[in-house]
């Protein structure tokens, strides 16, 4: 499930390619455009279609719907070896000589079977049938590659987002990093070493790919050493509660979808605070999902927040884009803490 979903992400750097209609939501999708069809056809011989009618058209159609996406569902291998547009082509030719196939064999059963039932002769039939499957293929072929283009666009834009992300992220805590590091080396050279690796690994992990899924426990080894950078420069002022025993390692996750939202929790609460605060992180899984809250104390009123909500929105819309309405980043308040409560659906990911 991990691979496909970073098959999804990642297709925009090759082009948009039809769907292989393997998918069951894809085939139900399918099926509705169908009986709608016939229903339209219906009404255009005039006035409201029988119930024989319909009934037979429906059985009809469905059957023919459900055997030309079959056939594409095989053959999508073998499609994606062409371009794009001649995916595109392809898929289209084969449904075509699919419905030919399969209208021209239904007219043989008929024939057989129940000679009457269809009134045309084969090569009126076949033809009515394949024009009406060509047809109803180009709108929704048009409306899935409109649909998936649509989508890489809002992905690209996501990732921009990051990308931009990410460059807010390196100056400032550079900067602050390199100052702790060289105040450790005079006096505990040990540390300087530890401090020095842990910001190559951060920055390191900061520059993956945003759309290239990683797995929990790597997200929560760069969360942890973002931390330890920091609590080397706040020394006492900054605390840490971890409790994230009960998450699965292997989970497939974004990255930087934790350390944006413990740079918010350092930054706008933490370091805002004189005497400093706690920031705790909870993990667990519920179910199918996996649920990591963070929270930290509330910054003094009048404290500037400006850049507190990017962070938020574009994780929030990178968590839309991968796992639509499975996942979310819910935030909450009261009178003392700030709390970030992120839920995500357990997806293997592919390296464990």
């Amino acid at each position: 499930m991990a691979q496909s979903l970073e098959m999804d992400l990642q297709e925009r750097a090759v082009g948009v390619y039809p769907p292989s209609f393997c998918n069951w939501r894809l085939l139900l999708a399918v099926m509705v455009i169908t009986q709608v069809s016939v229903v339209l056809v219906g009404l255009g011989r005039g006035g409201l279609p029988g119930w024989q009618w319909l009934a037979v058209a429906s059985l009809y159609a469905q059957w023919m719907a459900l055997f030309c996406a079959t056939g594409l569902c095989v053959m999508s291998g073998w499609t994606r070896r062409f371009s794009a547009r001649g995916a595109w082509a392809g898929s289209w030719l084969i449904a075509m000589m699919l419905a030919v196939a399969f209208s021209f064999a239904c007219w043989q059963m008929d024939a057989i079977s129940k000679p009457g039932l269809i009134g045309d002769k084969v090569g009126m039939f076949v033809l009515k049938s394949t024009f009406a499957v060509g047809l109803v293929t180009i709108v929704f072929f048009l409306y899935l590659e409109i649909r998936a283009r649509w989508r890489l666009e809002l992905m690209a834009q996501a990732e921009a987002r990051v990308q931009a992300l990410q460059a807010r992220i390196r100056p400032h805590f550079l900067f602050n990093s390199l100052n702790t590091i060289a105040s450790l080396i005079p006096g505990d050279p040990d540390s300087a070493e530890a401090a020095t690796l842990d910001l190559a690994d951060i920055f390191r992990g900061s520059m993956r790919r945003a759309d290239r899924l990683i797995s929990l426990s790597d997200e929560l080894n760069l969360a942890r050493q973002y931390l330890d950078m920091e609590k080397r420069r706040l020394g006492s002022r900054l605390q840490i509660d971890w409790r994230v025993d009960e998450l699965p390692p292997g989970a497939a996750v974004l990255p930087l979808t934790l350390q944006p939202l413990l740079e918010n929790a350092v930054a706008h609460g933490v370091q805002a605070l004189q005497e400093g605060g706690k920031i705790a992180v909870y993990g667990r899984a519920e179910g199918e999902q996996i649920v990591v809250t963070i929270g930290n104390p509330l910054a003094p009123e009048g404290s500037d927040t400006s850049g507190h909500g990017m962070a938020i929105r574009n994780i929030r819309e990178r968590l839309s884009l991968a796992f639509g309405s499975r996942a979310s980043l819910l935030t909450s308040q009261d009178q003392q803490q700030f709390f970030a409560v992120l839920s995500l659906p357990y997806v293997e990911h592919s390296d464990h």
